[in-house]
């Protein structure tokens, strides 16, 4: 399954694919649906300052180089391990296509159920690109702890996640990108 969406060059969603509906709906993410995301801008579906930054800066890093970059991250639900890449590819006027690629999965018998925590409390650090959270001053995959998690988190950005350097596209498996997200920028 696709999931993509075409940014304008101000960040805001314009077009999503296909199958984006399924996916949230999927994902127990109704707010994610197109109705809810299409003409509102990227970052208000981010959640984290340092994770707003880290985006913001491969945004800008793809216009100005205008070549294509893509970008591994981990999207885990509750007991499935998912890895994916993001490629963020130019396109007219500033605009962006981005889309989300599976590379594998890996179903665990384990729950690991992730909330962001509220303002002021008491919640672990949790990295938005490999997912691990740092517990007693190590980065460590709370698959790995080995017991079910209820885990209340704020989202940033682990020091070996930040310095990993970009990514330009080197043959990832790339799926057609409907016509919709492209013809919807001209």
């Amino acid at each position: 399954m696709l999931t993509a969406y075409t940014l304008d060059r101000r960040d805001r969603i314009i077009a999503v694919s296909p199958e984006w509906d399924q996916f949230a709906l999927d994902n127990d993410g109704r707010a994610a649906c197109q109705d809810q995301v299409v003409g509102r801008r990227l970052m208000d579906a981010i959640t984290g300052d340092p994770v707003r930054m880290f985006m913001t800066a491969i945004l800008l890093r793809v216009r100005a180089s205008g070549q294509v970059e893509a970008v591994p991250y981990r999207c885990d639900s509750p007991t499935t391990k998912r890895r994916y890449v993001m490629l963020l590819e130019p396109l007219a006027e500033g605009t962006l296509l981005v889309s989300h690629h599976l590379e594998n999965e890996e179903l665990t018998e384990l729950v690991i159920r992730v909330r962001t925590a509220d303002f002021g409390q008491r919640a672990h650090q949790r990295c938005s690109i490999c997912c691990r959270v740092k517990e007693a001053g190590l980065w460590v995959d709370p698959f790995a702890i080995g017991v079910n998690l209820d885990l209340w988190v704020i989202h940033t950005i682990c020091e070996d996640c930040k310095q990993a350097p970009p990514q330009r596209y080197r043959g990832h498996q790339r799926r057609a990108i409907p016509d919709t997200l492209v013809a919807s920028v001209s």
